[in-house]
């Protein structure tokens, strides 16, 4: 699963290198990212923080996005959790913007872990849509609802139904100098089915918060 991650965000980097055009723009910069990872029970919690980096290209009303980190999880004081791990994050998309505010996205998301006892390693195709609107002067919020299919687990099982929701907001201090926050949230049903025996839900929550900076040109 790691390799083919990896391999999609460098298909997406290498699609997203600049051509000369004048409807063009991109961003790229490092992220501090906050974590918090749930699995079968509320009881079963983890918490951590880590860097990353974002990075997009837009030509016309198409956008190219990526985001990595690697976030080490520690045990929440009170859960049943025990062991720690790190986390390494991608997720990427194709987004084309049908109008001004609203744009129809295709992608992956992958999380892998150092330790398969600890936590889930998970990818799955995103499918979904994003919308954003001005605040005022060089400022946009963003909401984002994307179908998670396709779901692979390393411990097995599926996902009949996996969702994640995201907002953010952007902000432009100049041309060439910007300020991110943004939040999503996933929650996966995963169904697992042990030796043919009965169907057992152990669903998995995943939230990361992000703040950053980035360079455009």
């Amino acid at each position: 699963m790691r390799g083919s991650a990896w391999c999609t965000l460098a298909g997406v980097c290498v699609a997203a290198w600049p051509v000369p055009a004048a409807a063009q723009h991109g961003r790229l910069g490092p992220d501090l990212v906050f974590g918090e990872y749930r699995e079968a029970t509320s009881n079963m919690r983890y918490r951590g923080a880590g860097p990353g980096a974002t990075g997009s290209f837009t030509f016309h009303r198409v956008t190219v996005e990526g985001a990595i980190a690697s976030v080490q999880m520690d045990p929440i004081s009170g859960s049943q959790a025990t062991e720690s791990f790190k986390a390494t994050l991608i997720d990427a998309s194709l987004r084309w913007d049908v109008l001004d505010y609203l744009g129809f996205e295709v992608g992956v998301t992958s999380r892998e872990t150092d330790s398969e006892f600890a936590a889930q390693s998970v990818g799955a195709v995103r499918v979904g849509a994003r919308t954003h609107t001005l605040l005022g002067p060089g400022a946009d919020i963003w909401l984002r609802g994307d179908y998670l299919a396709g779901a692979q687990f390393s411990g097995g099982g599926s996902a009949p139904f996996a969702v994640e929701l995201g907002f953010g907001l952007d902000i432009r201090w100049s041309k060439h100098f910007r300020a991110a926050a943004q939040y999503s949230f996933q929650r996966l049903d995963r169904k697992t089915n042990p030796a043919g025996g009965v169907e057992v839900s152990v669903p998995i929550e995943q939230s990361l918060a992000r703040i950053g900076l980035a360079v455009g040109f």
